[in-house]
């Protein structure tokens, strides 16, 4: 979880500091911090809120940005199939890019869905400790990052140190390079949209690369 929580780090302060300019009490802060917990979402939502938008507006755009959970939720439900209502419940709720990244890039050294799911709350646990203290440490003191350490390229780059050894094969590659290049392709899609259809396209290209020939 290293590289992940490195990465997140200064985004969560950035968050934090945003909370504190759009005066936020802490109160406030940390109720968006505990219940919303997502930080694309969040950084939206103080956005238009400081522009007085009309709260349907900042709930619909969070929800839309949010999208790509429905696929996260999809890919974790065989795990937590025996799983109690509360720990759905809570696993849902843990759910992040970098907690699902964890996850997906482990789930095959587990032996057994009741290991992958110990193995998911550990990792959602020290996931969302680190964020609500990097979001409280912005808060309070600002974005204490200075902007030449480039600390923003720290959530892409642990990203990419989880995937590259997923890629077993050349199917994977593939997949891969292209998912990442239609993502770039469709950067500037509105509502972070681009993202759902990268995905989507790329869920595909893997299902016609893995398929199984019927003679």
């Amino acid at each position: 979880m290293v590289p992940i929580t490195t990465g997140i780090i200064p985004f969560g302060a950035v968050v934090g500091t945003l909370c504190s300019e759009a005066k936020f009490n802490f109160v406030q802060t940390v109720g968006m911090n505990i219940f919303v917990y997502a930080g694309a979402a969040q950084l939206a939502a103080i956005d238009l809120m400081t522009k007085q938008a009309v709260i349907m507006v900042v709930v619909v755009t969070g929800l839309v940005i949010n999208l790509r959970f429905l696929l996260y939720s999809a890919a974790m439900a065989p795990f937590l199939k025996k799983s109690s209502l509360l720990e759905k419940f809570i696993a849902a709720h843990l759910l992040t890019d970098q907690s699902y990244a964890v996850m997906s890039a482990n789930h095959d050294k587990l032996p057994t869905a009741k290991d992958a799911v110990k193995f998911y709350f550990g990792a959602s646990l020290c996931m969302i400790l680190v964020w609500q203290l990097s979001v409280l440490a912005g808060f309070t003191f600002g974005n204490f990052a200075p902007p030449s350490w480039g600390l923003d390229f720290g959530v892409p780059i642990s990203f990419v140190a989880l995937v590259l050894p997923t890629l077993k094969n050349r199917k994977y590659v593939v997949v891969a390079l292209f998912s990442a290049t239609v993502s770039i392709l469709l950067y500037t899609v509105p509502m972070r949209l681009g993202l759902i259809v990268t995905a989507t396209l790329s869920i595909i290209l893997a299902m016609f690369l893995t398929r199984k020939k019927v003679l």
